[in-house]
């Protein structure tokens, strides 16, 4: 059984997902499709989406490059303090 992350860090990867998910879907693209374009799988995107996965800095290179964005682009959720 995984153990379990830190409420700041599932709520991270939470918001993380949705700017994915966001700047995925304003390119009309399926995850398919983004999968295909990163050269990662379908499921690798949609557990990313869903916050139930932490992806690899490789695959956060190749989502970006696929998405013809910066990585900052990418990571550009709002970060609220530590403590909220």
């Amino acid at each position: 059984m995984p153990t379990p992350i830190p409420p700041r860090l599932a709520e991270l990867r939470r918001q993380f997902g949705l700017r994915l998910r966001d700047v995925r879907e304003g390119q009309g693209l399926s995850q398919e499709r983004l999968g295909e374009l990163a050269e990662v799988d379908r499921k690798t995107i949609n557990r990313i989406e869903n916050g139930m996965y932490s992806p690899r800095l490789d695959n956060v290179f190749q989502i970006a490059d696929a998405l013809d964005i910066t990585v900052k682009e990418l990571f550009d959720v709002p970060v609220g303090p530590k403590n909220a």
